[in-house]
């Protein structure tokens, strides 16, 4: 008898698999098509208009299976949370920092391999965690894809200002991006230049001297 309800029980569950399946595509379709759309990584940082949190909150139930969609809305929950400089935070910008680290811990957990999420991670943290825990976080961008050209000058930028720069190990991954434009990427020589200006004492002494060791020419030009 029971051999009979075989059939039964193996049409139940694959009409239940195949139920399951069949949200997952719908849910996954209704999310691509709501979230923002990605745009190279520091353009995203850039962008001057933020969308409204109730939006960004509907995204992020609509994308909860998906670690790259809930990445791009952690990219627009940053935009408008990263305080740049040492001024003073306002109270509603960390309100927005700490939603846009939830954010990106989040897509994180669901997508481990993504180094622009470990990149803004990094950014979003620097304010309240240690030197070491902020080394740790851009050290697992490196290792994520270490030679992302989208990633490159914004990496440069974020190291030029850490203390995190004091790592040995981080020093030596900034000489390695230095490195890469200057022998294959020299469109991306103006990153070189905009870190070391903005850059504290320190990693204007590596840049310096890594570019100085290459290309003498356009060390002058920093200067």
């Amino acid at each position: 008898m029971a051999m009979k309800n075989i059939p039964d029980r193996f049409g139940i569950a694959t009409s239940s698999i195949a139920v399951v399946l069949g949200w997952f595509a719908i849910d996954t379709i209704v999310a691509e098509a709501l979230t923002p759309k990605p745009q190279p990584f520091a353009q995203e940082l850039a962008r001057a208009e933020p969308i409204s949190g109730a939006s960004l909150a509907d995204w992020t139930a609509k994308a909860a299976l998906r670690g790259d969609l809930v990445g791009d809305i952690a990219m627009a929950r940053a935009a408008p949370a990263l305080n740049r400089g040492n001024t003073a935070e306002a109270p509603e910008k960390a309100a927005a920092r700490q939603r846009a680290l939830a954010t990106a811990s989040a897509s994180l957990a669901l997508a481990p391999h993504s180094s622009a999420m470990w990149l803004l991670v990094a950014m979003l943290s620097s304010r309240t965690q240690t030197e070491a825990s902020v080394a740790a976080v851009l050290k697992m961008s490196y290792l994520t894809s270490s030679s992302d050209a989208n990633l490159i000058p914004t990496r440069l930028a974020v190291l030029s200002l850490s203390p995190a720069i004091a790592d040995p190990e981080l020093r030596s991954l900034l000489r390695s991006d230095i490195r890469l434009i200057l022998t294959r990427r020299p469109d991306l020589k103006a990153a070189i230049a905009g870190a070391y200006r903005a850059g504290s004492a320190e990693a204007k002494a590596i840049i310096d001297e890594d570019v100085r060791s290459i290309d003498p020419g356009f060390a002058t030009s920093l200067l």
